[in-house]
């Protein structure tokens, strides 16, 4: 009876909390929500500057917000945190099935516990009004719809939308090909063509002008390695050495590098570091047992998981909360097999997202944290893990020993 009035009141101040630091600082739904009103009223949502970058989404997202720009900002913005709060309730829901449809045994304080050093990152979401609650509910739909037996396209769909989003997501795809889900995969393609495409239906050139404008954007400067910088709040790899390797302040006029290189030396540093990530996944996913199980198969999508903040030099730390699978099953299936060496390498990682937390340790501690890449070296941790959990058999896989000579079977 207390949880009924406790929820909602917290929900009630939170919301109210969030939506004012939204108003206030212009991050992040009032930047859809501007991008969304600017489309509709015929400009380019990509003339929107407030924020980090401003709006960098595919066209087809500020479509997608074009109903909650005909609201007032304050109502559009509530609308959108409980949204994301439905996103979050249905995300948990849809990977905790996935857990128990692979038999993993799920004892109730061990997702509990591994969820902690990710609390913060969820709460980020949910103030700020960004869209990575939305990209966990597609991922964790994917997931559970590519566990269901058969393989019909439509079970691609919330991928595809998850990769049109955001475009690491797309990697969930490989773990897909290894297992020979075609039609799985065909339906990620069509559901990522549609996105794309979606803006061109209008005719006229817009929708071209649109892609155009997303284009020089995102894309440009990503390739050129510009789009991010060395920020803290980028956790990626790609970041964490460019904080080490080029002559520049972390936070603050704060620099850690330890070596000076020149833009384009950078730039083949970061791609080869993202081939390196890339070839180790393909590896673990082409060459690890038991690729016909419920089990392999999430252990495999988990890492994908992990592969998507780790490829591409843009994941900030928001963005880290895709982790969330990972988490769930590294630290199920290490305290199942009783797996001493994996726990203490879970905790680890635990306690480097909860030190890269400023509520919990100061803006200052988990500044310099994130400055020497503390989320970076946990995902890696928690990567590793998962590939070690998935390159060993499972006690009901492991062959049966033969019986002592002399012995009936």
């Amino acid at each position: 009876m207390v949880m009924w009035v406790v929820v909602p009141i917290g929900i009630i101040a939170d919301g109210t909390l969030s939506v004012l630091r939204q108003l206030r600082d212009g991050n992040d739904f009032p930047i859809y929500w501007g991008a969304a009103h600017a489309l509709l009223a015929g400009a380019s949502p990509y003339e929107v500057g407030s924020g980090l970058h401003g709006f960098v989404y595919l066209p087809w997202f500020a479509l997608a917000m074009a109903p909650l720009a005909l609201l007032p900002i304050v109502v559009a913005a509530w609308v959108w945190y409980l949204a994301n709060l439905a996103f979050l309730w249905y995300s948990g829901r849809a990977l905790l099935a996935a857990l128990r449809h692979a038999g993993v045994t799920l004892r109730g304080w061990v997702p509990a516990l591994a969820t902690l050093p990710l609390v913060g990152l969820l709460h980020d979401n949910l103030q700020l009004g960004q869209a990575n609650l939305f990209l966990l509910w597609l991922v964790s739909l994917g997931i559970r719809a590519a566990q269901r037996a058969g393989a019909p396209a439509h079970r691609g769909v919330p991928f595809g939308w998850a990769a049109a989003l955001k475009m690491p997501a797309a990697v969930l795809v490989l773990p897909l090909l290894v297992r020979r889900r075609f039609m799985v995969v065909l339906g990620v393609v069509l559901s990522v063509a549609l996105a794309v495409g979606l803006p061109l239906l209008e005719g006229g050139g817009t929708g071209v002008r649109l892609l155009q404008d997303w284009r020089a954007k995102v894309i440009a400067p990503a390739a050129a390695g510009t789009l991010q910088g060395s920020s803290i709040i980028d956790q990626s790899p790609q970041a964490a050495l460019r904080r080490l390797l080029v002559a520049a302040p972390a936070f603050d006029g704060h620099a850690v590098n330890v070596a000076s290189l020149e833009q384009p030396t950078f730039a083949r540093v970061s791609r080869i570091t993202s081939l390196v990530f890339l070839l180790g996944y393909v590896i673990v996913w082409l060459f690890a047992p038991r690729r016909d199980s419920a089990r392999a198969l999430l252990l495999d999508l988990a890492l994908g998981c992990c592969a998507m903040v780790q490829l591409t030099g843009f994941n900030l730390k928001a963005q880290f909360v895709v982790l969330l699978l990972p988490a769930w099953l590294a630290a199920s299936l290490a305290w199942e097999q009783r797996w001493r060496t994996r726990r203490t390498a879970l905790v680890v990682a635990g306690a480097l997202f909860l030190l890269s937390q400023p509520g919990l340790v100061g803006r200052t501690a988990s500044n310099w944290m994130l400055a020497y890449s503390s989320m970076t070296v946990a995902t890696i941790i928690l990567a590793k893990v998962l590939a070690w959990q998935r390159l060993t058999p499972s006690p009901s896989a492991a062959p049966v020993a033969a019986p002592p000579p002399g012995t009936a079977p």
